[in-house]
């Protein structure tokens, strides 16, 4: 099996600061041009310096980039949270979709289970879930279209309806449908 790994985007992150540029530029320019109320001089400082260390974690993170999807023969891994580092056998996912994130991007779904001993902190709010799903442990991991270029998000999931079958047959895959693409259309 191939392995396949989904990064963040460098286009979008690029969007992302110019946007936290822009932002930080039109706070200062209100503040300094509008106002002769210092508190709200000093209001606006606070703003830029929150959104100066944003464009800062942003860029270290365009920097070092780092997977935050893979997809190898141990099944998908998800990578996003450092802290909670999560893998998802093939022969446990239950299902993959595509969704609409919002008007502009498309996030993809895929839900699976890990069972008791697969886990290795079991928490009192995952003991409650073994208990209710015949020792099952469901997750959802989602590849956001906020970070990751739709085109890669539409890749992975064709990809993976053409490879998975093959490891897991019982797996479902959706494919978004656009309810605006189809008004105007006769049925």
């Amino acid at each position: 099996m191939e392995k396949r790994e989904i990064y963040t985007s460098i286009r979008k992150t690029i969007m992302i600061m110019v946007s936290y540029v822009l932002i930080a530029v039109a706070v200062s320019a209100l503040v300094f041009t509008q106002t002769d109320l210092l508190i709200l001089k000093i209001f606006g400082v606070l703003i830029d310096v929150v959104i100066a260390a944003a464009f800062v974690f942003t860029f270290r993170k365009m920097l070092n980039r780092k997977p935050l999807f893979v997809f190898d023969e141990n099944g998908v891994t998800d990578y996003s949270k450092p802290e909670d580092i999560i893998t998802l056998p093939w022969n446990q996912l239950m299902s993959v979709g595509l969704k609409a994130a919002n008007s502009n991007d498309l996030m993809l779904n895929i839900v699976g289970y890990k069972t008791a001993d697969q886990l290795d902190n079991i928490t009192p709010e995952i003991r409650q879930q073994l208990a209710a799903n015949d020792n099952k442990a469901y997750y959802a991991l989602e590849v956001s279209g906020l970070w990751v270029a739709r085109k890669d998000i539409r890749e992975t999931f064709e990809w993976m309806k053409e490879t998975i079958p093959a490891l897991n047959g019982e797996i479902q895959f959706v494919d978004f449908e656009d309810p605006l693409a189809k008004l105007g259309k006769k049925f």
